[in-house]
């Protein structure tokens, strides 16, 4: 696994230390090295919640038609959504998810973090 120096990292710096459920900045492990001592600690990626409008009607859509619906009655209500009823839907979730962004967020390791300092 690539490793950074805690050094070359700004402290504003998003981590995530091994067996902590929530994430800590570098200003959080500078202020206290000693409780963080002896733990991995890692970079993070962004992860943004997203919802997919094509898909989600196509799980709806699929659903409904092993609910009872009658035989081909899938292929027939696919004809009747349009792109641009995709594209509104689409709209409406991007527009939910961006009204709390920081609620929206999670956060994956990366790269190991050496303290040298």
């Amino acid at each position: 696994m690539e490793k950074v120096k805690i050094s070359t990292l700004s402290e504003d710096t998003i981590v995530l230390v091994d067996g902590y459920t929530s994430i800590v900045t570098i200003e959080d492990i500078l202020g206290d090295l000693a409780e963080y001592k002896g733990k991995e600690i890692y970079t993070t990626q962004p992860h943004h919640a997203s919802f997919d409008a094509g898909s989600i009607i196509d799980r709806a859509i699929e659903d409904e038609s092993e609910n009872g619906m009658y035989e081909d009655w899938n292929d027939a209500i696919s004809l009747d959504v349009t792109k641009e009823d995709r594209a509104d839907l689409q709209k409406i979730f991007d527009r939910i998810l961006a009204r709390n962004p920081n609620q929206n967020i999670a956060y994956e390791s990366d790269k190991l973090i050496e303290i040298n300092i």
